[in-house]
C-alpha cells in the first residue's frame, strides 16, 4: 500500500513538474516567437452605475426605398432589424415628415400628414408608417417620433427647410404634433417620446435643399419647448408623452448653447438629447456630459444620432468624413463610439444613424466584392445596406456589413432595465462594458489590437459561465468558448481586432 501511494505521488508530482514545465516552455516559445502573452485584470464593481433605457437608430430615410420592395425583402428586414434573432433594438426614431417642399432629393422629402390646422391625412408617407408599424408589431419598447422640420405652412419661408422656426406658430406646431402623436397611439403604436427639433443648428439650405431642415436659434427652443408641453399637459400626457431636446448636431455645439435654453424648460424636458458629430475625444465627451449636467441639475442625457466617419479600432482617424468601410476595423472604431457614450459619458441610450443605406459606392451586381471592400465614394452611415439602383436593375438584396454584428451585441445585451456595473483596476479601460439584470452579467469587451489578449476579471460574487458570442474579421456575432474560470475570477479570451461577449449566470456553477 505504502509503495503504491508512493508511486501515485510520484506520478502526480511527475505531472505538475511537467505542467509547470509546459508552462515555462510556452512562455519561452511566446517570447521567441514575440507571441501575446497579455493579461488585463480587471474587477467588477458590486455598485450600478446608469440604468439603460434603450439602444438602435433612425427610420430616416431608408424607408421611402425599402417600402418598393417585394413583401418578403421587407419582411427580411423588419426579421433582421426588430426580431430576437436580429438586432432586436430596443429603441426606433420614427422620422414625422415635413412634406418636402423645396428639398431635391425625394428619398429624403417624406410626406407630411398635416393638411391644415386640425385637418390631417394620416394615408401619407405609407413607407415611413409601414416601418413604424412594424417597429410596434415587433413590441420595441421606445419609439420616438422625431421631426427635421414643421411643416412648410408653419417655417418662416414656407417651406421644409432654409426657414426658421416661428415663435408664434409655436402653439400651432405643438397642436400639430400631439394630435399625430396621439392618432399613433390610439391606432396601437406607442409613441413614448417627441422631439420637435432635430439638429436645430441647421437649417439645411439653401434651396433647393439635400433634406429638411428647420433652424430654432437657442433663444428660441425654450419657446418651442414650451408650447409642445402645453400641449401635452391641456391632454393630460406629460406622463406618457416625453420631450427630448434639442439634438444639437455636435457636443460642442450643444455645450456653447445650453445656458440660453435649458434653465428655463429644464423640467419639461425627458432627456437631454444630442448628436456627436465633432466626434469628441473622451475628455471632451466627459467634459460635455459634466457641462450638461451642471446647467441641468444632472438631468440625463442620451447620445441620438451619429453616422459617417473613417477610423481605425481604436479610436484614431475619426471624423466626419465620406467613404465607405464595411470591415471590422471600422465596425470596432463604432463600437468604440458605444463605449464611449456607455462608460465614459455614463449615457443609459445610445442611437445610430439610419440603420439602412444606399451608400454602397460601387455596384454590387457587376462587382462581387462591392459590399465587402471599402472604397472612397460611399458612405458608412449603416448597418444593412442596398443597391440604390434597385429600382433599374431589379436588385433587391440586402447587403449585410460588420457593423451590424457589432452593433448586434449592444442591442441584444444592453437591454432597457439591465444596469452597468463599473470595472475598476489599473487595467481596466473603457472598452470592456459589464452589464446585469437580476440573473445575468455580460461582458462585453473589445480588443482593437492585432494581438490577442485575455481580461482576468473578477466579480463580486460568485458566478458560472454559460455562453459567448464573438465578432472578428472571420467571425459574425459566432458562438464561441464560454470563460473559462471558478467562483470570483474568470479569464476572458479576447481574439485579435474583435468584440466578444461573455454572458455569466449570478450563481455558482
Amino acid at each position: 500500500m505504502t509503495a503504491y501511494l508512493s508511486r501515485v505521488i510520484d506520478t502526480r508530482l511527475e505531472t505538475v513538474i511537467l505542467g509547470m514545465v509546459f508552462i515555462a516552455s510556452s512562455l519561452i516559445l511566446a517570447a521567441i516567437l514575440n507571441l501575446p502573452t497579455h493579461v488585463y485584470s480587471a474587477t467588477v464593481s458590486a455598485t450600478v452605475a446608469q440604468t439603460f433605457l434603450g439602444v438602435g437608430g433612425s427610420g430616416a430615410w431608408w424607408p421611402h426605398d425599402l417600402f418598393s420592395f417585394p413583401e418578403s425583402a421587407r419582411q427580411n428586414l423588419s426579421e433582421l432589424l426588430f426580431s430576437e434573432s436580429g438586432l432586436a433594438i430596443s429603441s426606433y426614431r420614427y422620422n414625422l415628415g415635413g412634406g418636402g417642399v423645396g428639398v431635391s432629393n425625394p428619398v429624403r422629402a417624406p410626406e407630411t400628414p398635416y393638411v391644415s390646422p386640425g385637418v390631417y391625412n394620416f394615408s401619407a408617407d405609407p413607407e415611413g408608417v409601414f416601418f413604424l408599424q412594424q417597429a410596434s408589431d415587433f413590441d420595441v419598447p421606445g419609439i420616438t417620433m422625431f421631426v427635421n422640420s414643421a411643416p412648410a405652412p408653419l417655417t418662416s419661408n414656407g417651406f421644409s427647410c432654409n426657414g426658421q422656426f416661428v415663435n408664434a406658430n409655436g402653439p400651432a406646431y405643438a397642436t400639430y404634433l400631439v394630435d399625430v402623436a396621439q392618432h399613433w397611439r390610439e391606432a396601437g403604436i406607442n409613441i413614448s417620446f417627441v422631439s420637435a427639433m432635430n439638429e436645430p443648428d441647421n437649417s439645411f439650405g439653401p434651396l433647393p435643399c439635400g433634406q429638411e431642415g428647420m433652424l430654432v436659434e437657442a433663444n428660441q427652443r425654450a419657446t418651442l419647448i414650451t408650447s409642445l408641453w402645453n400641449e401635452l399637459e391641456s391632454r393630460g400626457l406629460t406622463s406618457e408623452i416625453g420631450i427630448l431636446a434639442d439634438e444639437s448636431s455636435s457636443t460642442s455645439l450643444a455645450t456653447s448653447e445650453y445656458s440660453e435654453w435649458l434653465p428655463e424648460v429644464v423640467d419639461m424636458v425627458a432627456h437631454i438629447v444630442h448628436h456627436a458629430y465633432d466626434f469628441p475625444t473622451d475628455a471632451e465627451y466627459e467634459a460635455f456630459i459634466n457641462s450638461a449636467n451642471a446647467v441641468s441639475g444632472g438631468k440625463t442625457t442620451w447620445m441620438s444620432e451619429i453616422c459617417c466617419s473613417l477610423g481605425s479600432p481604436d479610436g484614431s482617424g475619426r471624423g466626419y468624413t465620406e467613404g465607405f468601410d464595411p470591415t471590422i476595423n471600422n465596425a470596432l472604431m463604432f463600437a468604440g463610439l458605444v463605449f464611449q457614450s456607455f462608460v465614459i459619458g455614463g449615457e443609459g441610450h445610445y442611437d445610430f444613424w439610419t440603420l439602412v443605406s444606399s451608400g454602397l459606392g460601387c455596384e454590387p451586381l457587376t462587382d462581387p466584392t462591392c459590399a465587402t471592400t471599402p472604397n472612397s465614394e460611399g458612405w458608412t452611415d449603416g448597418v444593412i445596406y442596398y443597391d440604390p439602383d434597385y429600382a433599374t436593375n431589379g436588385n433587391f438584396e440586402l447587403y449585410i456589413v460588420k457593423h451590424y454584428y457589432a452593433y448586434k451585441h449592444f442591442t441584444n445585451f444592453v437591454r432597457p432595465g439591465t444596469q452597468r456595473n463599473p470595472v475598476t483596476g489599473s487595467d481596466a479601460n473603457e472598452f470592456t462594458l459589464v452589464v446585469s439584470n437580476s440573473t445575468t452579467y455580460s461582458v462585453i469587451a473589445m480588443n482593437p489590437n492585432t494581438t490577442e489578449s485575455t481580461i482576468s476579471l473578477t466579480f463580486p460574487q460568485d458566478v458560472c459561465a454559460s455562453t459567448a458570442f464573438r465578432t472578428s474579421a472571420t467571425e459574425d456575432f459566432s458562438t464561441v468558448t464560454p470563460a473559462t474560470g471558478s467562483g470570483l475570477t474568470w479569464s476572458l479570451p479576447l481574439s485579435e481586432t474583435s468584440l466578444t461577449t461573455y454572458i455569466f449566470k449570478r450563481e455558482a456553477c
